[in-house]
């Protein structure tokens, strides 16, 4: 339980006593320091805990250092932004201060000439008197959002909602498609039927019935339509007053 009133805003040197404690095993009573692997998320979709209340919006993680490139998940990479600062105690060397800043990818290329640098930075604490992969590290965000970073998220939000639109409309398609397949239309074929002179009547004649009286259907279905046309337009075959 924290105490009220309690703002954690430790030093550099004590951020370097605390993780000497880490490294040596021994019992840690800050319990808002988490344990995260700070390269499988962006840094904004890290866990924290929220029960202290830290300086400046301030995060503190303990994590272990996996790689060298400092690749965070095919999203983006920590990049180192100046030199190591060293961290003295009684002009002794304890340990060292990395700064490095956030730089997310534009797309799945991964490229990082044309990355993104965010306003996410990180200082990486480590011992000088242990080996050890054990860092302590405090992240925060600094100021607001830059410009490339509200175009990217702006392009983000839309290729979502473009690709949100494109699979509903997939999904409605392929739904008509399984209705029609449930509820197939009767075929129609045309044909010719021949009338007298030379002529010809078209006709659309719909598929044969089952039950094996397809060709007594036709015949009369056929003979009916001749006969109603040979009445329609008798007039027109006849140059007799």
């Amino acid at each position: 339980m924290v105490p009220h009133g309690f703002r954690f805003n430790p030093t550099d040197q004590e951020l370097i006593q605390i993780l000497d404690q880490k490294a040596s095993a021994q019992e840690m009573p800050l319990h808002f320091i988490v344990h995260a692997n700070l390269y499988e998320h962006e840094p904004q979709d890290l866990e924290w805990n929220h029960s202290a209340t830290l300086g400046n919006e301030e995060r503190y993680y303990y994590c272990k250092r996996e790689n060298d490139s400092r690749e965070v998940a095919g999203r983006g990479w920590w990049k180192a932004t100046s030199h190591v600062k060293k961290v003295n105690v009684n002009e002794n060397l304890v340990g060292h201060k990395r700064p490095l800043t956030f730089h997310r990818y534009r797309d799945q290329e991964r490229n990082r000439s044309n990355a993104i640098k965010t306003n996410w930075i990180m200082h990486e604490y480590s011992l000088e008197s242990k080996t050890t992969e054990w860092r302590l590290c405090k992240i925060k965000y600094k100021g607001k959002p830059s410009i490339q970073e509200e175009l990217e998220n702006i392009r983000q939000r839309y290729s979502s909602r473009i690709d949100s639109e494109a699979s509903g409309s997939s999904m409605n398609i392929q739904l008509g498609s399984d209705r029609e397949q449930e509820n197939p239309s009767p075929s129609v074929s045309s044909t010719m039927a021949p009338l007298q002179n030379g002529h010809y009547w078209n006709m659309q004649q719909l598929s044969p019935p089952p039950n094996g009286y397809g060709d007594l259907y036709t015949s009369y279905y056929f003979n009916e339509q001749l006969e109603l046309s040979e009445q329609q337009f008798s007039s027109l075959w006849s140059w007799q007053n």
